[in-house]
């Protein structure tokens, strides 16, 4: 396999040397077999053509996808699990822990081990794989660990964009056109920007970042997910506006009262299969301006109309042109990124239910933690969630340098406050 890197996957990857890596982790009750465990490394290996490559530049600079001669194994690190709370300090280091970006593979497991309990710790590059990506690899991986020889198929992998882009809408001059010309805004705004922008002061090394987690209990969240239905706002407004709500409340005149919210761009694009590994999806952006109403669900529903006008407009198709047309501005997004003035509070993101099993033969999967993410941008404020097993599970994470971790505690109970103040549950937030 070789193709190169899509405009979206050059800026998660950068020059390689930073980390940017997605990690899902989870708990386990019961026995796993480490030949079981290296044997479903090669099958997983064998079914994603991805989890084979590694990175190379060509004569242009350019960054390319490769197969290896002899592509290495996934990595499996084994550390003894001691406590409940080594999952976090292990998925930090996976977090802030560059990948050989130049033999591959771009993904590694750690497995925490005890007797009766064990953690997994799933690590990949975002420019290979996102977090909707990481479920078909968790739901594969337990499959196997379960099954060495269950039936998993081969998955779907794409060479261009003219993979992703049907030829009718691709080839089209119109939307040629329009694509260069929104690339050389693009460019040229971010040319204007860069002018006013300092690189002198780096980011930080890597070493202050953190992560908070928690959950919702069954109940807890069976209530807010009907509360919801019945003001007609979905689980993802109403969170996001208690978030910035949240922020706007610790932080004062310090808080943007804006966010970023990623969209899965499998909704709108069927050619991305469920199991094909793909880096980057849609997005929009929400705010506290002009939202109307005095009470909480009253704005939510009025951030709802706007939500869903926005999610209508949304095209896949013309984003992916748009980006593709934009490759001269890899760099100089990235900078923008990078550098600029952060201009939103945090970014957020609702998975929603994982389909994922609970129960297996050989063991029972106790908990899946919401996945995270960081990479080297000026705001590094990431909040994911998910439900598993009638739970919604929460990540937050940043770094010290950024915002000190009891201003993010501040708002994580701020912002569970704000949600269930109309909800009749006691005690909604359980660390």
């Amino acid at each position: 396999m070789k193709r190169n890197l899509l405009f979206l996957e050059r800026v998660l990857f950068g020059d390689g040397s930073e980390p940017f890596h997605g990690v899902y982790a989870l708990k386990i009750n019961g026995n796993i077999d480490y030949l079981k465990f290296t044997a479903t490394l090669t099958r997983l290996q064998e079914k994603y053509a991805m989890l084979r490559t590694a990175i190379g530049i060509d004569a242009n600079g350019r960054p390319y996808f490769h197969t290896p001669p002899s592509a290495p194994q996934i990595p499996l690190r084994i550390v003894d699990r001691n406590s409940d709370e080594d999952w976090n300090r292990e998925t930090l280091h996976e977090l802030g822990t560059s990948f050989d970006i130049k033999n591959g593979p771009l993904l590694r497991i750690t497995w925490l081990r005890s007797a009766e309990v064990s953690d997994i710790i799933m690590a990949f590059h975002h420019c290979m794989c996102d977090g909707g990506s990481g479920v078909a690899l968790l739901t594969d991986l337990l499959a196997l660990l379960d099954d060495p020889q269950a039936v998993i198929g081969k998955a779907p992998a794409f060479q261009s964009i003219r993979d992703l882009v049907p030829a009718e809408i691709l080839e089209s001059g119109r939307n040629r056109f329009k694509a260069k010309l929104s690339a050389a805004l693009v460019h040229a705004g971010l040319s204007l920007g860069s002018l006013f922008i300092s690189t002198k002061k780096r980011p930080g090394a890597r070493s202050g970042d953190y992560l908070i987690n928690w959950k919702l209990g069954e109940e807890q969240s069976k209530a807010l997910f009907a509360h919801c239905k019945k003001e007609e706002v979905t689980v993802n407004t109403a969170i996001g506006l208690a978030l910035l709500e949240a922020f706007k409340a610790v932080n004062g005149a310090g808080a943007h009262g804006k966010a970023t919210c990623p969209v899965d761009i499998r909704r709108y694009m069927p050619e991305v299969k469920r199991d094909m590994l793909f880096s980057y999806g849609l997005a929009l952006n929400i705010s506290l301006e002009k939202l109307v109403g005095v009470h909480f669900w009253e704005k939510a529903k009025t951030l709802q109309t706007y939500v869903s006008k926005q999610m209508a407009k949304l095209n896949p198709y013309e984003f992916s042109m748009i980006m593709e047309a934009s490759h001269r501005s890899v760099h100089k997004l990235r900078r923008f990124l990078t550098y600029a003035k952060v201009g939103n509070d945090f970014m957020f993101s609702n998975m929603g239910k994982l389909d994922i099993p609970a129960r297996y033969r050989n063991f029972t999967v106790d908990t899946i933690y919401s996945p995270t993410v960081i990479g080297p941008f000026a705001n590094p404020n990431t909040i994911i969630t998910t439900t598993f097993n009638g739970q919604m599970d929460f990540s937050f994470v940043s770094n010290l340098d950024f915002m000190p971790q009891n201003t993010a505690m501040k708002i994580r109970e701020k912002a569970m406050e704000i949600l269930f103040e109309t909800v009749a549950i006691p005690d909604p937030v359980r660390v």
